[in-house]
C-alpha cells in the first residue's frame, strides 16, 4: 500500500519551491496586468511555475537515479536551466508588435524572459536570491517607470499644396529653428498641375513641440493638407 505521506513528506521541499514560485511570479505578474499587457498574471505565473518545475523534476530525477559523480551518466543542473532560458523565447517573440515606426512588447518579452530566470532560481532551492530577484523586477518595471527620462521622439510629417517647391524650403528652414531634426525628406510635384506633395521624416525632443508645430502649419495657407504621424 502506497504511504501518501511519506509522498508528500518527501517531496514537501519540491512542494513549497512550486508554490514559492508561483507567489513570486504572481507578483511580476500583477505589476504587468495592471498595466494592460498581453504577458499578465497568468502567464507570468506559469512561465515561472513552468521554469521552476523543470528544475525540481530535474533534480528529484538525479537523486532518485543516484547520479553521483562516479556515475557514467551526466545531468548538468546548468544545462537545464540554459534549456529553459532558452526555451522561453519562443514566447517572449511572440509580445513583440513591430510596425513601420515603432516597436512595441521589448520590455513584456524581457519580463517573460527573466521571470523564467526567477522560476530557475526558485527550483534551484536559492529562495533568497529569489526574492531579491523579484525585488529588482519589480523595482525596475513599477519605479522606474516614474522616473522621467527625456527622449527622442520620431513622427511623418505629410504635406500638400500647389505651386512651387519654396514653400517646402520655408517649411523645413521653420521645422530647424523649431529644433526639430529632419531625418528624410521625399518631395514629389505634377509638372502640369503644379501640385505638389512631400513627406518629411523628423525626429524631436520635447513633448508639446509636435503640437505646436502642426498648429502653426495649420495657420498657413498656401498648404491644401497636413498630416502629423
Amino acid at each position: 500500500m502506497v504511504n501518501y505521506l511519506d509522498i508528500i513528506g518527501n517531496d514537501g521541499i519540491y512542494v513549497t519551491r512550486l508554490l514559492i514560485a508561483m507567489v513570486l511570479g504572481g507578483l511580476v505578474g500583477m505589476e504587468r496586468q495592471t498595466r494592460g499587457r498581453s504577458a499578465g498574471l497568468r502567464t507570468n505565473i506559469l512561465v515561472c511555475l513552468g521554469s521552476a518545475a523543470i528544475i525540481v523534476a530535474f533534480q528529484k530525477l538525479s537523486i532518485e537515479m543516484n547520479l553521483g559523480a562516479e556515475s557514467t551518466i551526466r545531468m548538468d543542473p546548468a544545462r537545464a536551466a540554459a534549456g529553459v532560458i532558452t526555451g522561453i523565447g519562443f514566447l517572449g517573440a511572440g509580445t513583440i508588435v513591430k510596425s513601420k515606426d515603432f516597436v512595441r512588447g521589448l520590455t513584456t518579452a524581457a519580463t517573460i524572459w527573466v521571470v523564467s530566470a526567477l522560476g530557475v532560481t526558485v527550483g534551484l532551492g536559492e529562495y533568497v536570491i529569489a526574492i531579491v530577484l523579484t525585488f529588482l523586477i519589480l523595482l525596475t518595471l513599477f519605479a522606474l517607470h516614474y522616473i522621467p527620462i527625456s527622449t527622442d521622439r520620431y513622427s511623418s510629417l505629410h504635406l500638400d499644396w500647389h505651386g512651387d517647391l519654396a514653400l517646402l524650403s520655408e517649411v523645413k528652414e521653420q521645422l530647424n529653428q523649431d529644433g526639430i531634426h529632419i531625418n528624410k525628406c521625399t518631395v514629389t510635384r505634377q509638372p502640369n498641375t503644379g501640385k505638389c506633395s512631400a513627406t518629411i521624416d523628423v525626429r524631436f525632443r520635447s513633448r508639446h513641440l509636435d503640437s505646436v508645430t502642426f498648429d502653426r502649419l495649420q495657420a498657413d495657407l498656401r498648404l491644401d493638407e497636413i498630416a502629423w504621424s
